[in-house]
């Protein structure tokens, strides 16, 4: 999605260490950094995620991100997470559904235990063959003090009714209800408004078929016959009257209700008023809650992925005082000063086109407008050359 979007583009994920005993832990940190879109969005529409290490079939470690409705937490102190189970595989046999469980137990010695089982789709105990193995990998990691499970979590206001986080969409069901009313109508009105014309029978041609003949015509051409004093083939035309216009308006002002019940700019789903002219600059100071609604989930991404990398040192056996966790987020915002420094350096070597210069100032402008303003500037420019000229000579 577009929020998505603004808030992982060219996000990247590093350790800082001077230890050698972290080298296990960088490509869980490039795994995180890959998976960045994939767990943000899961934030965003479903509240959050929970993200542990798991080992694939080559054992080279990676992250498994998993929806709450795959996760039960049993046991819960403050945010400090004591017993939970995972589903962390699937598989259908013999129209059954099986369930891998991963299931993890921190006691109060710091111990974390960590087992699996298998069970129905209701979570009774079962058999499946193939994933007894798994049982060899039942484990215990002393002096852990960490449940070896990171959870992602939405920082969009709950209003106190969920300790897990929800999705940036909490409450709007009405307002998203009017908005795919109004997009239906839309639809509807689009197909009525075509123009129907109803011409003489003589001008089509008739083809037989199962049913017996019909005429063979285009859509929106109907045959009638002709009444007398009629003259010519086409008898009439019909262009129905719509609402278009006004369902147009119900649908832009409820994406506007949408956008501000979130906690975004107009803009985001509507189109941004006014900003033919704009600047880049002035866009972006319009986008000013957009820009902090971003910060909150780059900030709520970070403290997920530092908790990640915390427990994923717990199975690796790494000191957490050995690194330090570096995210550097693309600011599509903050950056735009830099981005046109160098498009003017380009402009100034010949790379680029002073046209490219204009549309980058101003993103809104027509190729019109973008021409209309180019020719004004080259026209002050030559001006101010022959009056220069005129002084010298």
């Amino acid at each position: 999605t577009k929020l998505t979007s603004l808030v992982c583009d060219e996000a990247t994920v590093e350790l800082h260490t001077d230890s050698t005993l972290v080298e296990p832990l960088k490509p869980l940190a490039e795994n995180l950094e890959a998976k960045r879109y994939e767990i943000c969005a899961m934030m965003n529409g479903k509240g959050g995620c929970f993200v542990t290490m798991a080992t694939g079939e080559d054992d080279e470690p990676y992250h498994r991100v998993i929806a709450p409705a795959d996760v039960s937490v049993y046991r819960m102190v403050a945010d400090k997470m004591y017993e939970v189970a995972m589903v962390i595989d699937k598989k259908i046999v013999k129209h059954r559904e099986y369930r891998l469980i991963r299931h993890h137990i921190l006691d109060e010695n710091g111990t974390l235990y960590v087992y699996y089982y298998t069970t129905d789709k209701s979570g009774n105990e079962e058999y499946l063959a193939e994933w007894e193995h798994y049982k060899n990998d039942n484990v215990a990691y002393y002096n852990a003090r960490n449940i070896g499970v990171a959870y992602f979590r939405s920082p969009q206001d709950s209003r106190g009714l969920s300790q897990w986080g929800v999705p940036l969409n909490f409450g709007c069901e009405e307002v998203e209800n009017q908005i795919k009313v109004a997009r239906n109508n839309l639809d509807e009105e689009m197909h009525l408004m075509k123009t129907k014309l109803f011409a003489d029978e003589t001008v089509a041609r008739k083809i037989g078929t199962k049913d017996g003949e019909r005429f063979d015509l285009p859509e929106g051409i109907y045959t009638i016959r002709k009444k007398a004093g009629v003259d010519g083939t086409l008898i009439d035309s019909f262009a129905p009257s719509t609402r278009y216009n006004d369902y147009k308006q119900k649908l832009i002002d409820a994406k506007a209700d949408w956008e501000d019940m979130v906690g975004l700019d107009r803009g985001f789903l509507t189109e941004a008023e006014h900003t033919a002219g704009a600047t880049a600059t002035e866009i972006r100071t319009a986008n000013t809650k957009t820009r902090s609604f971003v910060k909150k989930i780059q900030s709520a991404m970070l403290d997920g992925i530092k908790a990640t990398l915390e427990a994923d040192a717990v199975f690796l056996n790494i000191p957490l005082d050995l690194y330090t966790v570096m995210v550097d987020w693309f600011d599509a915002f903050l950056d735009e000063e830099a981005q046109y420094n160098r498009i003017a350096s380009a402009v100034d070597r010949g790379v680029l086109e002073k046209e490219d210069e204009l549309r980058w100032l101003y993103p809104n402008m027509t190729d019109e407008e973008i021409a209309d303003k180019l020719s004004r500037i080259q026209a002050q420019e030559q001006t101010n050359t022959d009056q220069a000229l005129e002084r010298i000579l």
